[in-house]
């Protein structure tokens, strides 16, 4: 292969892109040399670039139109001085030729010209030893490749004239400019005018437009066509491959007439895109692995943190206000979760992980805009199990479930970085907090390691020395203190002795109160008078009364009175209204059963009142004193319902309690009186501790100590010492903490740094990972493109089935019937781009007349993979074409040829359109298109039409097309619907112009 330009300036980047496919070539040779096992012999793909200015002499335009310069080149490519056709308005003034040489044909043959007959590099690099078949790829609307391939191909012709060469020329995108318009109409003006003179230099003219990559020339946006092109290059690969192994096979294009001389190529490709996702998950899993180890390596640092802080600080301590840099450090840490989940291949392979995590992640962001809120959201989510998969569902492979594994880690482990910074806060210490700050790498001052533990140790060391010898003062003072105690101890004993003797008795009258079962007590007595009013209540004769018992109620009145007798309390009067309230009840019934005595049938009719009548008013009478009587006790109350009298029980069982009650609170009372008064000073917070302790029940022994300790108080002079003692104590605690706070954050540090160091590193290394990543990624490993120019990606169904090391054709993936039929779809989908002006390049598909039509348009399709014989029945696609071209009544007009071989992954489709005559190119004769952009420059001051010519130029002459058929009237479709013969004279005579011209002399104008 050899590449052949004339742009200086793009030397260096053309020098880079062929290192970079020798060295992919070399890579490929040293693969199938392994797969191979030394069976068979590989062949070689050398790449040569043959820059034409590169040793030639090009001061100024005397270098190529001087009247030295003219007759060297003249001789060494063997033309007529005469015809040299440069004039210096084709030249830059500088020959600045670093973007070439700027769609200017006829300059490129020019220096092509001076090249070869100056530079023996050249000469010799167009030469075929022992090759027979040359592509010529060239873009037709540029000036360099479109203005030197025919006198190349006769230079070629010369080393060897049996040599098959195949021009694929790239036709210019309609809106390039009208520059490449005209070269475009000019060279296929050229070729066409070639053929129809039998001048054949080519076997085949293969056309190819470009119109689906949007490409605007060089002065376009490339980036916006980069893709497109990328897609362009790999499929073209493919066309011209699938030419050649049809060409092994038969020649398809053997009859291709004259006067349509034009083959169109389609390139197109199915890429099952199973080696770009294996490459990514292969780089997504080394990735995976480096966050997996910096997470583990982490959990260690934060473990040893939580663990410090817990035992160091209780969790009321631990409440601080974070710093801004906190809160930065936690969105950036969010962030990062939100970023992993961004990988194409987890959105592209539809990751179960990746829509669970992010729905959490966005769902908090919705609720919240406070960073350490949205944690707590996310960190509840994760709780409750919302990201894990259910029952029904899986895992899409491994991978996904190891970033499940890792998502749920990091976005734990934020929540416990975002609890740590919290506590981490709370720490008034800078030391220690400066620490764990370095430790937890959120903070890092730029201090060596070893100097960091050295201050650690130092500021340890010295509050250790502070520690002892506040220990020693410490036990001094105390010692002082204790034997000042002992001194005055008989005082205490003596005062402590007297104060037991008055205050002992009291307490246990005190606590006998307090363990009096009054409640239960009462409860009898109260269960007594009921049981007894309902008696009397229910009996109907007056003798009944006599029968009904008060024996419960004399016992619980007796149990109360010796209980309460214990504590010195009467309770006879309470003894005496309840007995009292008994007979008198007992006396109130039987005057309410006589007063409530029917008369007899005699009483009734005599005038005056009987003794019945006069006992039944002496009843009443009595029964409202008994009721009186009964009112003022208390005990028990009347009430009538007609005939009937209901007792009900009034007696308070409260006044019961209020006794015992005021017995207790009197014995209190006396006891901190007596106690107050045995003592010298005051003691008010001590004396109404003694009241709470006592009322919660604590024993005589610790009353006793307690009031010695304030008869000690008073007696003993220790205050100064005492208060000595306490700063001592106090100095020494804190001493201590620090110290041991000291101790434990230098072995959190001893045992931190070496984790934190492998978190760090480990961290580093996913980052460089994910640089790595996102700068070498060149396209997106898209399971299913739904925009395409040449190269449609779709997924297997069952691709996380598939093994590493296969391809299409080992993998039987196409095995599955569903997966047929989705590859049917898709080469039909291609297939049908072949309908599409803007991938054909031809105005009409179909061409005839009243009574012919023309069946000179061939489509040959070549099927290229390495599964083709599992795909050959699948891969068939006459039926697309049958309607689109008219292949004949017996379908002769269309042929196949499937080739096993393309890329790993690839079905490449090579689709062909053959009898193609200048009048049926689209970007010819529409209104915006290469003949008009042709006329425009050739009606412009500025351009002599010329430059853009190039065959012919060598003797003299240029040709053009001069006028185009519209296949839209009939008369013109007649046109080609003729003999051959009749159609090559028309074209010839009518509509082709071969103009001379005259050349410079000495650098003068032309006549």
């Amino acid at each position: 292969m050899t590449v052949i330009d004339t742009a200086e300036e793009e030397e260096n980047r053309d020098l880079e892109r062929i290192q970079q496919i020798r060295d992919s070539i070399q890579d490929t040779r040293e693969r199938l040399r392994e797969e191979t096992t030394g069976e068979g012999r590989l062949g070689e793909i050398t790449i040569d670039y043959l820059p034409l200015t590169q040793n030639i002499q090009l001061h100024d335009q005397n270098d190529l139109i001087g009247a030295e310069a003219v007759p060297r080149i003249a001789a060494g490519v063997g033309i007529d001085e005469e015809n040299w056709w440069l004039k210096p308005e084709f030249i830059n003034e500088n020959l600045d030729f670093a973007t070439g040489v700027v769609r200017k044909r006829g300059l490129g043959k020019g220096l092509y010209y001076k090249s070869y007959a100056e530079d023996d590099n050249v000469r010799t690099s167009i030469d075929l030893p022992n090759r027979g078949k040359v592509a010529i790829i060239a873009g037709l609307g540029g000036g360099s490749g479109s203005g030197i391939f025919i006198d190349l191909v006769k230079h070629l012709k010369r080393t060897k004239r049996t040599a098959e060469i195949t021009l694929f020329g790239v036709l210019p995108n309609d809106e390039e400019g009208d520059a490449e318009s005209a070269n475009a109409h000019a060279v296929l003006s050229e070729l066409e005018y070639m053929s129809l003179q039998g001048e054949d230099l080519f076997k085949d003219r293969i056309l190819i437009p470009i119109d689906p990559t949007g490409f605007g020339g060089k002065k376009g946006n490339l980036i916006q066509s980069s893709d497109a092109l990328v897609e362009f290059d790999r499929a073209a690969i493919y066309l011209i491959t699938s030419y050649y192994n049809m060409m092994d096979m038969e020649d398809p294009f053997a009859d291709t007439p004259s006067y349509a001389p034009f083959i169109m190529g389609i390139p197109q490709v199915l890429r099952y895109n199973v080696d770009a996702i294996q490459d990514a998950k292969t780089v997504t899993k080394e990735i995976l692995n480096a966050k997996q180890d910096a997470l583990e390596a982490e959990e260690d640092v934060y473990t040893g943190v939580d663990r410090f802080l817990s035992r160091e600080w209780s969790p009321d301590e631990m409440e601080g206000e974070l710093h801004d840099s906190d809160r930065t450090d936690l969105e950036t840490r969010l962030d990062n979760v939100w970023s992993l989940t961004e990988l194409d291949i987890f959105t592209e392979l539809e990751y179960e992980s990746v829509s669970a995590y992010r729905e959490i992640i966005s769902e908090a962001e919705a609720e919240t805009d406070d960073i350490l809120d949205r944690i707590d959201v996310i960190a509840g989510s994760i709780r409750a199990g919302t990201a894990r998969i259910g029952e029904n569902e899986q895992y899409v492979d491994s991978i996904d479930k190891q970033l499940a594994d890792i998502i749920d880690t990091e976005l734990n482990r934020i929540a416990h970085r975002k609890d740590l910074l919290v506590r981490l806060r709370s720490i008034d210490n800078n030391r220690v907090e400066s620490t764990i700050s370095y430790l937890l790498a959120v903070e890092d001052e730029g201090i060596n390691p070893g100097v960091r533990i050295n201050r650690l140790e130092a500021k340890r060391d010295e509050v250790v020395e502070r520690r002892d010898r506040l220990q020693s003062e410490l036990e001094e003072a105390e010692a002082e203190l204790e034997t000042r105690k002992r001194e005055q101890q008989d005082e205490i004993d003596r005062r402590v002795a007297a104060w037991k003797n008055e205050v002992e008795p009291l307490y246990r009258e005190y606590t006998d109160c307090q363990s009096m079962a009054v409640d239960e007590l009462i409860g009898d007595l109260r269960n007594g008078l009921e049981s007894y009013a309902r008696a009397v209540e229910n009996t109907e004769e007056p003798d009944q009364i006599e029968s009904v018992n008060t024996s419960t109620i004399q016992t619980a009145l007796d149990d109360i009175s010796n209980e309460f007798d214990t504590v010195g309390v009467d309770t006879t009067d309470i003894k005496r209204r309840i007995n009292s309230s008994l007979a008198n009840l007992a006396d109130a019934k039987k005057s309410f059963l006589t007063m409530n005595q029917e008369e007899g049938t005699l009483e009734s009719i005599l005038p005056w009142d009987s003794s019945s009548e006069e006992e039944r008013k002496k009843a009443e009478k009595n029964y409202r004193r008994k009721r009186n009587q009964l009112d003022d006790t208390e005990v028990f109350k009347l009430s009538r319902a007609g005939s009937n009298l209901s007792i009900e029980v009034q007696f308070s069982v409260t006044e019961l309690k209020h006794i015992i009650e005021s017995e207790l609170q009197e014995r209190q009372q006396e006891i901190i009186s007596r106690t107050r008064s045995e003592l010298d000073e005051e003691h008010r917070a001590a004396i109404d501790e003694l009241e709470r302790d006592l009322e919660s029940g604590v024993g005589f022994d610790q009353l006793t100590r307690q009031y010695e300790e304030l008869v000690r108080d008073e007696i003993v002079e220790t205050a100064d010492i005492e208060r000595r003692r306490d700063d001592l104590h106090s100095d020494l605690e804190t001493a201590k903490n620090e110290a041991d706070l000291y101790e434990a954050t230098v072995t959190l540090f001893e045992e931190l740094n070496g984790p934190r160091d492998s978190f760090l590193n480990a961290q580093e290394s996913y980052k460089r990972l994910r640089e790595e990543y996102n700068t070498e990624k060149n396209s997106s490993v898209a399971t299913e493109t739904e925009e395409y120019s040449y190269v449609k990606t779709v997924q297997p169904n069952d691709i996380l089935q598939l093994s590493d090391d296969t391809d299409i054709a080992e993998s039987k993936i196409f095995d599955d019937e569903t997966e047929r039929q989705r590859l049917r779809g898709s080469l039909e989908e291609l297939a049908r781009n072949a309908h599409n002006p803007r991938y054909t390049g031809i105005r009409r598909r179909r061409i005839s007349g009243d009574r012919a039509r023309y069946n000179e348009m061939n489509v040959v399709v070549g099927v290229m993979s390495r599964a083709i014989e599992q795909i050959n029945d699948v891969a068939d696609l006459k039926s697309e074409f049958q309607g689109a071209y008219n292949l004949g009544a017996g379908g002769e007009n269309y042929a196949s040829f499937p080739v096993e071989a393309g890329g790993s992954w690839d079905v490449g489709l090579g689709i062909f359109i053959d009898g193609i005559f200048l009048d049926n190119l689209r970007a010819e004769i529409e209104a915006d298109g290469y003949r008009n952009g042709y006329e425009t420059r050739n009606q412009s001051d500025e351009t002599d039409i010329l430059v853009h010519h190039a065959y012919g130029l060598d003797e003299g002459y240029y040709v053009k097309r001069d006028s185009v058929l519209n296949l839209e009237h009939p008369d013109d479709v007649e046109f080609f619907l003729r003999d051959e013969r009749d159609i090559k004279e028309d074209l010839l005579a009518d509509h082709i112009n071969r103009t001379d011209f005259t050349a410079p002399a000495d650098g003068e104008e032309e006549e």
